[in-house]
């Protein structure tokens, strides 16, 4: 099974050596026990669109900077490719800005949240869940960094995973789409890096506070990731 990744966000030109680009991180997470899939990455931000929809057996969206509500040429382009993979039927997943970019391809708003940033380490509530989520327990803990929100899932979406901070984190339809506001990807040191480079301090665009915060909680409780579990549903959506 080939897989394309729809590269949509740069990692941080420092941190790239270190632990890959958005693409290698999510190819490493999924393959980590065995190589069961092929992957193929597009460049997105530089216009690199796979030909069609069938190229790839399924798809997934990474994060970005980028905020889906933005008026750009790609993200207009994105979300056809979204609707064609859609109506295809073909997997596809969206991770951060990929969950919110097929929520409103197909649908759904997305919205700026008053609550703020939300960094670090952040536990959803695990409920609805369909036949591939049976490893998923009640609670999951996972790493985030977004502003943006989903505020209403497309028609037809079913809302598994929420917090009171975020209350549509995560959404599958049928067996096709499934979608994820965390970043599963994004262990403990690369996010540790990764807010401090982002920080006001750090020439970045994140009030320091707010690292300093999230950072704490890393490095307190660096054991309570759970990438792994959620590894094994991404395996047993594109299974399934």
């Amino acid at each position: 099974m080939i897989i394309g990744i729809l590269q949509t966000g740069k990692n941080h030109e420092e941190l790239v050596d270190q632990y890959g680009t958005y693409a290698e991180m999510l190819v490493a997470l999924i393959n980590a026990q065995e190589k069961l899939f092929e992957f193929k990455t597009f460049e997105i931000l530089d216009e690199k669109f796979p030909k069609d929809h069938l190229e790839c057996d399924g798809w997934i969206i990474t994060g970005s900077k980028h905020g889906v509500y933005e008026e750009l040429a790609w993200i207009k382009r994105l979300s056809k490719l979204i609707n064609d993979i859609y109506d295809a039927g073909k997997p596809l997943l969206g991770v951060c800005f990929g969950h919110q970019i097929i929520a409103k391809a197909l649908g759904g708003d997305v919205e700026k949240s008053e609550k703020g940033w939300g960094l670090g380490l952040h536990t959803y509530r695990i409920d609805n869940k369909t036949d591939y989520m049976g490893n998923l327990a009640e609670k999951i803990t996972l790493n985030i960094c977004h502003q943006d929100q989903v505020i209403r899932p497309p028609q037809g979406a079913v809302v598994y995973a929420q917090s009171d901070f975020c209350k549509c984190a995560g959404f599958f339809i049928k067996d096709k789409v499934l979608t994820m506001q965390a970043h599963p990807e994004f262990l403990v040191d690369f996010t540790k890096d990764l807010l401090n480079f982002r920080s006001e301090d750090e020439g970045g665009y994140i009030p320091q506070e707010v690292v300093d915060k999230a950072i704490y909680g890393l490095e307190d409780n660096p054991s309570r990731v759970e990438s792994k579990h959620f590894a094994e549903t991404i395996r047993r959506f594109f299974l399934n």
